[in-house]
């Protein structure tokens, strides 16, 4: 049974009444308007799946109605199907114009009605759906399967527009460079489904240590990246640490089994190449690797 909420304009009761009952009965939702004026606001209300839009109206005649519904951007898409006794050429190419996908002659026939009813929700509803995956294709395209944290390639595109803007304005931009230490361990003793949990809570701690302005990435493998915008030097170490020590008090899903990261903190200068900034925070961070590993170094 249909759930879908159609919205019926007309200002003749009868009209109303009838519609909506034949509506009712295929077990769609029905809501209605009385006027043009009332319509924009029931709309914006309920948004609903189609709107059924009477021409002949006082005051805002559907035209009117239909072209304001199309400037509401929650609206845009939902299709309107005007009834109308008017079915002159003019008057369907103005319809059409205004953003019409469909027009029913009065009298309507309800066979016709039903149809022509069933066929533009449909579309609807495939339209919402096509919108659905290609929103969904768009956030696997940045995000690591994972970890939910952007994946490496958006993480590179981030750092360079984020350093043309610290250089535009003359303000900070520092990087993290995370890597697990001794990861390798941990898949070889404990098995690579526990090395996806140990690296899923390590970026949990990361999405709850960072600010809103932060972005955090999933470089690749077992590292880890975060760009700092508007972020001295100083500060973004302090961020890193809090990350380096509450990593290395979370336990990782196995009794005992607890791990630890280092990390390297860089600062950009005007005019430095991003791969270089990147660079110095990687070669920082294997500075720390060096130097006995669960460390920061900048």
């Amino acid at each position: 049974m249909s759930q879908e909420t159609i919205l019926i304009v007309d200002d003749i009761p009868q009209n109303l009444q009838i519609l909506g009952q034949v509506l009712s009965q295929e077990g769609y939702r029905v809501a209605v308007a009385t006027n043009g004026l009332q319509a924009l606001d029931v709309a914006a209300k309920v948004v609903p799946d189609l709107i059924l839009l009477d021409v002949m109206m006082p005051e805002m005649d559907g035209f009117e109605a239909c072209r304001r519904l199309k400037k509401i951007d929650e609206l845009v898409n939902v299709p309107v199907i005007f009834l109308t006794a008017r079915n002159s050429t003019e008057d369907v190419v103005a319809g059409f114009e205004v953003g019409a996908v469909d027009f029913i002659s009065k009298p309507f026939i309800n066979v016709e009605l039903l149809a022509r009813v069933r066929t533009q929700v449909r579309i609807n509803t495939l339209m919402k759906e096509l919108e659905q995956k290609n929103k969904e294709l768009e956030e696997k395209a940045v995000h690591d399967d994972l970890t939910g944290l952007f994946n490496h390639g958006y993480m590179f595109e981030r750092l360079s527009y984020c350093q043309q803007l610290s250089w535009r304005y003359h303000t900070p931009l520092s990087v993290i460079m995370f890597d697990l230490d001794h990861f390798k361990q941990v898949n070889d003793t404990y098995g690579h489904q526990v090395g996806d949990t140990v690296l899923q809570k390590v970026s949990n701690v990361i999405k709850n240590a960072v600010r809103q302005v932060d972005i955090a990435g999933r470089y690749g493998g077992e590292e880890f990246m975060i760009i700092c915008p508007e972020t001295s030097l100083e500060n973004t170490f302090m961020l890193a640490e809090r990350i380096r020590e509450e990593i290395a008090n979370t336990l990782m899903g196995v009794e005992g089994l607890t791990v630890t990261i280092s990390g390297g903190v860089a600062e950009s200068h005007e005019n430095e190449p991003v791969e270089r900034l990147f660079n110095r925070a990687d070669e920082l961070l294997y500075k720390s690797k060096h130097s006995g590993r669960n460390m920061i170094s900048c």
